[in-house]
This record gives structure tokens, sequence and C-alpha cells, in this order.
């Protein structure tokens, strides 16, 4: 699909009629839409497999290749363009069959110069609004990348410290109040179970939160209370 940084649109026409053609083609153009005509329509599928199009103007009855081949071609290389169908000598149920293709709109022959203007019109408001919808899904998917980055990191910083904040929290047992590691060895210790907190102390080194220093330094603290309390 053409990129939404550039602001043209690009449009064919394929009629098999030249003075059909020529007239399309000076009621379409502006500034801003590129118009190339076809009278062939296997000229006009070469050209739209090297330069994919916003918008076809397509007859269905041509010599050699249809409208619906042409719509076709043009969906392979642009799924999103925008295909209005010109149908006449009573192939209505083609058109509709080109609408189930993919077809934008149809317009029977002979018609009006305004109400193909109309048709065209729509059209190029059509294809403006899939290239802002587009910008729109590529700036959310930015932003929800971004916040899953986000969300990411901080996760992993919540749960370093929530291991942290466990491990504390499990070194903490010695009294109601959760002292400090410093404050251990002057902490008052009540009617302690022992032995329990013994347990405790092996259970923290050897699930890593305690290391070799502090589990003899707390086993050394426990001891000493044990025998005070014999």
């Amino acid at each position: 699909m053409k990129q939404t940084q550039d602001p043209s649109i690009r449009s064919v026409i394929v009629d098999d009629d030249r003075v059909i053609g020529d007239i399309l083609k000076d009621l379409v153009s502006k500034e801003h839409i590129s118009v190339e005509v076809f009278n062939d329509a296997l000229e006009a599928i070469e050209f739209i497999t090297r330069e994919p199009v916003d918008i076809l103007i397509t007859d269905l009855m041509m010599p050699r290749v249809g409208g619906l081949e042409v719509l076709r071609q043009a969906k392979a290389m642009n799924p999103d363009v925008v295909v209005i169908i010109i149908t006449g000598h009573g192939s209505l149920e083609t058109a509709v069959e080109a609408i189930r293709e993919g077809a934008y709109d149809y317009i029977k022959k002979p018609f009006k110069l305004q109400e193909m203007e109309i048709v065209f019109n729509n059209a190029v408001e059509r294809v403006n609004l899939i290239r802002e919808n587009t910008q729109l899904l590529k700036e959310l998917k930015e932003a929800y990348d971004q916040l899953v980055a986000i969300k990411k990191e901080r996760n992993e910083g919540d749960y370093e410290q929530k291991v942290e904040q466990d491990r504390i929290a499990r070194l903490n047992f010695f009294s109601s109040d959760r002292p400090g590691l410093h404050f251990m060895r002057g902490a008052p210790m009540g009617e302690p179970n022992y032995f329990e907190q013994l347990q405790n102390i092996s259970t923290l080194k050897r699930d890593g939160l305690l290391t070799d220093k502090e589990f003899k330094t707390l086993k050394a603290h426990l001891m000493k209370g044990l025998k005070t309390h014999e």
C-alpha cells in the first residue's frame, strides 16, 4: 500500500472507449490526484502490477480482458484499493459480482458526469480514511509496545523489590515490631521458640536469603538465648 506520508492519490481509469477515458480524466484530475488512462485492460494490469494504485475506475465489458480481472489484479497489489465499476449493456449481475469481490461502487452507463464526480469524491474520502486509520493503528501499536516495555521494566523492578522486601520480612521474625537486622542482637527476646527460629534461619540460608556470615551471626545469637533460658 502507498505510504501515508505521500499526500497524492494515484488513480487509474480503464475503458476501451477513448472518449470516455479522456472525459473521466478531465473530471477527476486535481492537484493532489494523479490519473493514468488505459484503453487496453492488459496494459492497465501491467501498469498496476508495477505501480499499485489507490483508486481504480474500470469498465466491466472490454475486449480480451474484462474489468473483473483488472479489479482482481489491483486488489492483489493493494488490498485497500478503491474500485469503481462502470457497467452497461445489461451487465448488472456482473457488477454485483464485482461488488462481492471487493469493488467499492458501480455506476451504470449512460451516467451523468456529476454522478461520477460524487462517486469519485466519495472514493477519495475513503482512501484518506484508510490512510488515517492505518496511521492511527501504527501509532497505537507503537504506544502499546512502549507500554508493554515500561510495564515489563516496572514488573522486573517490582519483582526485585518484592524479593528484597520478602527477604527482610523473613529476617525480621524476632519481634512484632519487625526490627532490622542491625537491631537483632539487642532486641528483647520475650519467650521465643528458639528451636523454631533456628529452623527458620536454616531455611533462609538454604533459600539463599542469608549469607554465611548472617547465618552464623544469627545462629550464635539464638544459641546464646537458648542457653540463657535453659
